[in-house]
C-alpha cells in the first residue's frame, strides 16, 4: 500500500514492482535463442538509433500536446525520407539496365553481318541444290539416252565403255567405284560396248572409252586411253588425265 509519503512525492503504487515481477517480465521479453536473428536485430537498433538522432537533431523539445504533434509530424517526414531513399536506390539500380541506343557503327556491323550471312546461306541452299550421285551406274541399251537426256541441268555425266574380256578395261572400271565417290556431283556411268552395239572394230581399236556429256549433248571424248596412261596407271593419273580430257570436272 501507498504511504501518505508515497502520496505527497505524487508517486504511484504501479510504478513500482517487486523484483519477482520484473523477473518474470524479463522472461516474456526474452527471445529464445534458436528464433533469435543477429543481423536483423543489429539492423532494427541500427533504425532505432537513426530515427532518434534524426527527429533529435532536427528540432527543438516541446512537451505537452506540441511536443507530441511534433514529434507526429517529424516521424512522418523520417518515414517519407526513408521510402524516397528506397526509391532513388531502385531508380538507381534500374538504370543499369536500360537499353542504350545503338551506335552508327554497331548498325554498320549488324548489316555486314546480316549479309555475309544471307551470301552464306544462298551459297549453301545452292550447293543443296545440286544433285549429289556418288555410286557407279551400269547402264544398258534400254536406258542408254534415258540416263543422258534425264540428268538435272548442268550435270555432267561422264560414261566408262568397256568390255570384260580387255585386261585394260578390267583394270580402269576398277576405279570407277571410288572416282563416283570422290566425284558425286558428276553421273559417273559404265556400259558394255557390245550393250551399246557398238562394232567390232570400235571394240579391238577403240576400248577403253570414256564420253563427256552435259545436257544431253556431248562435251569431251577420250577414246583408246591405254594409248596415253597405258595398261595399268594408278588411280590420280587416271583421275588427272580424265581432267584433262574433259571428261572429269575439277
Amino acid at each position: 500500500m501507498a504511504t501518505m509519503e508515497d502520496r505527497l512525492m505524487g508517486e504511484k503504487l504501479h510504478y513500482y514492482c517487486s523484483s519477482d515481477e520484473e523477473e518474470e517480465e524479463e522472461e516474456e521479453d526474452k527471445v529464445p535463442e534458436e528464433d533469435y536473428d543477429v543481423e536483423k536485430a543489429k539492423e532494427q537498433r541500427a533504425d532505432e538509433i537513426e530515427k532518434k538522432a534524426w527527429m533529435e537533431g532536427s528540432r527543438k523539445h516541446n512537451t505537452g500536446a506540441k511536443g507530441v504533434k511534433e514529434d507526429a509530424r517529424m516521424y512522418q517526414r523520417y518515414i517519407l525520407e526513408k521510402e524516397q531513399e528506397k526509391i532513388d536506390i531502385l531508380a538507381k539500380a534500374a538504370n543499369r539496365f536500360v537499353l542504350q541506343e545503338p551506335s552508327d557503327d554497331s548498325l554498320d556491323d549488324d548489316e555486314e553481318f546480316m549479309a555475309a550471312y544471307r551470301a552464306k546461306r544462298m551459297s549453301e541452299m545452292k550447293e543443296a541444290a545440286v544433285p549429289v550421285f556418288g555410286v557407279l551406274r551400269e547402264l544398258s541399251d534400254a536406258n542408254y539416252c534415258e540416263t543422258i537426256d534425264g540428268a538435272p541441268a548442268g550435270t555432267d555425266v561422264c560414261v566408262y565403255i568397256y568390255e570384260d574380256y580387255i585386261p585394260s578395261c578390267r583394270r580402269y572400271k576398277e576405279d570407277l567405284t571410288r572416282i563416283a565417290a570422290d566425284f558425286p556431283k558428276c553421273l559417273i556411268c559404265c556400259i558394255k560396248a557390245s550393250a551399246a552395239k557398238m562394232s567390232a572394230n570400235f571394240i579391238q581399236r577403240g576400248l577403253p572409252t570414256f564420253i563427256s556429256y552435259r545436257n544431253g549433248e556431248v562435251r569431251s571424248t577420250w577414246v583408246n586411253i591405254r594409248e596415253f596412261i597405258g595398261d595399268d596407271a594408278d588411280y590420280d593419273i587416271l583421275v588427272e588425265a580424265m581432267q584433262d580430257n574433259n571428261v572429269l570436272p575439277y
